[in-house]
């Protein structure tokens, strides 16, 4: 586990590219000022049940990569500036029963395999959110903003 929320600390995620905590289960690191982007070596921690990287300054996109976390269940990346597009490769984390990506400025549909995994959850706190009032196409979330 690692957490190390609401620290005020600035840092950014380089640490993760060295692939030496691909063992971790759990990172938690919201609400920090966290800048640059997440890197794309994310994809290497593939153990990680849960991310929470909300309320920083990350910009740039959410790698492909994250399609790897195969044990991925919960995912925070809201209040940021990311943009682009959701992965496609999301769609394929059959686990994922929370992912919360509103207040960024990402763009385009909500891949249908996130709403599948998410629909089919039995996680009583489930939920799908993102800015689809105007920026991203989900018929699926459970809140729009």
């Amino acid at each position: 586990y690692l957490y190390m929320r609401r620290n005020n600390m600035s840092y950014n995620l380089d640490f993760l590219k060295t692939g030496k905590l691909v063992d971790l289960f759990a990172m938690w690191l919201d609400s920090n000022a966290i800048t640059g982007s997440i890197p794309t070596e994310i994809g290497l921690y593939t153990g990680l049940a849960s991310l929470s990287l909300t309320n920083a300054t990350l910009t740039g996109t959410i790698p492909e990569e994250m399609g790897q976390l195969t044990d991925l269940h919960r995912l925070w990346l809201y209040s940021n500036q990311l943009t682009g597009t959701i992965p496609a490769a999301l769609g394929s984390l059959a686990n994922l029963e929370v992912v919360e990506l509103h207040n960024n400025k990402l763009t385009g549909q909500m891949p249908q395999g996130v709403c599948d995994s998410v629909g089919k959850a039995e996680y009583e706190y489930k939920s799908l959110t993102s800015n689809c009032i105007s920026e991203v196409t989900c018929e699926c979330c459970t809140e729009c903003f």
